[in-house]
């Protein structure tokens, strides 16, 4: 009898599962946790990667003024700081080297053109400024009248008038060629800005705060 029910205790199936669970179970639930081991590596790999592409294009420059004397010997030395291209006395300024550069008369056909080069770095043919500044130098070429004059401009008031448009008030000294003033004529200006942060070296170069004039009138005032 003892024997009949050792016999009836031993089923080949479960030993079978038995023995797979033994021979193999360990070996794949080894192969489930390098799987899961691998995949975090390779995570980690590949955020480190992109950690490495992302501070390898950040700027390490980092630029400074020094400021010297007369002589060159150092006075002060300070980190350059990023110019807040909105800045009035930077847009006031940038208006007023318009309207000189615009104006001016030189003696100097090459002078002369470098100031109208310095002009089209704040117009854009998608603005009419750049049409107004174009028509008028048809009907007023500033190579015809250096020939027979000279105009120094001096500008006597930038005021911002809205958000966006400011008022430009200047005189005109007008002279011979040989300096003898002929008369002082006054005009005023409306000007419409819009700032577009330069992108490229190039940009930056040609018009370093990004400010275009897009409406431009201008008119002479009698007195």
């Amino acid at each position: 009898m003892p024997n009949e029910n050792k016999d009836q205790n031993i089923n080949p199936y479960l030993d079978g599962r038995r023995e797979w669970n033994e021979r193999y179970g360990n070996y794949i639930k080894q192969v489930k946790t390098w799987k899961t081991v691998t995949f975090i590596s390779l995570f980690i790999t590949l955020v480190s990667i992109l950690g490495l592409i992302y501070i390898g294009s950040k700027n390490k420059l980092v630029p400074y003024v020094v400021e010297v004397d007369k002589l060159g010997a150092i006075q002060a030395i300070n980190y350059a700081k990023q110019s807040n291209i909105n800045n009035q006395s930077v847009i006031k300024y940038s208006l007023a080297d318009f309207i000189q550069n615009f104006k001016t008369i030189y003696g100097d056909a090459k002078v002369q053109k470098e100031m109208i080069f310095k002009i089209y770095r704040y117009l854009s043919p998608s603005y009419s400024a750049y049409n107004v500044v174009n028509n008028y130098y048809q009907d007023h070429s500033p190579f015809e009248r250096l020939t027979k004059e000279r105009v120094r401009v001096q500008i006597n008031s930038v005021v911002k008038i809205n958000e966006d448009t400011y008022q430009v008030d200047w005189e005109e000294i007008v002279s011979d060629p040989r300096g003898i003033k002929i008369r002082t004529d006054n005009f005023k200006a409306s000007l419409t800005i819009l700032t577009v942060p330069p992108t490229t070296e190039s940009e930056i170069i040609k018009n370093p705060i990004g400010l275009f004039i897009k409406e431009f009138n201008f008119t002479k005032i009698i007195k």
